[in-house]
């Protein structure tokens, strides 16, 4: 009977250890998680691993068909998210402004004929809110990124020799208003941290004139200076921001990279650890504040 326990008691103990090794190997990058999305490696080289899907229509935004052929909806939980925060409160204060969402990543991230990045869902492209020349929002165009000039006026450029497929794309505007709301909405997310906004000179140079005359906070048109560039080493994006976030802290962990600069007023989050602005409860609560909002001015609307 005493050798049966004492079989039995080994059993258990391997058994127990063998579970725990299991669970340890699982603890290793990508494998163990908190069962949310994992953005892995840098964003021109990396894998996306359970990502949220953006659904094709929503509360301010859609997937025109040309993107939804294409099927690129996948993005970290964090970044599609806050694009669809973003364009809810655009549409809260019009609600005929209508955000076109382009492409996020692959399911599974990783490289594509149509990106040189792209690969880990941190990077979107979002189309530009246009407007007719009396200043109506109109609905994203169905098949193209129209090309503006720092006035914001469309024009084909040599990327659009064929012409476009929107009849009325030489009545479009740049919508410099909505435009602006949709990157301070962007950059003040509290579920993001914005790495850069690409995007023409003359876009941007027009978006931050119009919130200094407008007194829109100095902290986030300094921020807005920053991080909306136009490349160096890629197209001017005169024809739709590509928006990039960093790596969360959690992701890090799991091997996602940041590459290229560290802000300034980031730098403390990555050196030590935190705070960092991400903080689940935090937005939760203000998505929750955000979504009150839009409801209030729906009914108002109405």
């Amino acid at each position: 009977m005493a050798r049966t326990r004492r079989c039995t008691g080994a059993w258990l103990r391997e058994g127990a250890l063998a579970l725990a090794l299991t669970f340890a190997g699982c603890a290793g990058p990508n494998l163990w998680t908190d069962l949310g999305s994992v953005s892995t490696a840098n964003s021109n080289r990396g894998r996306l691993r359970a990502p949220s899907r953006l659904p094709l229509h929503g509360t301010g935004f859609r997937v025109p068909p040309r993107w939804k052929e294409r099927g690129f909806q996948y993005g970290t939980d964090e970044l599609v998210a806050a694009v669809r925060r973003a364009a809810a409160r655009v549409h809260a204060s019009d609600r005929r402004a209508t955000l076109g969402v382009a492409d996020f990543s692959r399911d599974r991230g990783g490289s594509s004929k149509w990106h040189n990045s792209h690969h880990s869902g941190r990077d979107v492209d979002l189309l530009f809110y246009t407007t007719d020349a009396k200043g109506k929002p109109l609905p994203p165009p169905e098949h193209d990124m129209i090309t503006f000039d720092d006035d914001g006026k469309p024009y084909v450029g040599k990327r659009d020799k064929d012409g476009y497929h929107d009849p009325a794309w030489a009545e479009r505007r740049f919508d410099v208003r909505r435009n602006w709301e949709l990157i301070e909405a962007l950059l003040t997310d509290p579920s993001v941290r914005v790495q850069w906004v690409f995007v023409s000179d003359g876009l941007k140079a027009s978006m931050l004139s119009w919130a200094r005359r407008k007194g829109r906070p100095r902290a986030i048109i300094e921020h807005a200076d920053m991080v909306m560039r136009q490349p160096a080493d890629s197209l001017p994006h005169d024809n739709h921001f590509h928006v990039r976030v960093y790596c969360s802290r959690a992701d890090r962990f799991h091997g996602c990279i940041d590459r290229g600069p560290v802000w300034q007023h980031e730098k403390k989050s990555f050196k030590y650890d935190g705070p960092e602005r991400y903080d689940p409860v935090t937005w939760r609560r203000l998505a929750s504040e955000e979504l009150a909002l839009w409801r209030t001015s729906s009914q108002r609307a109405r």
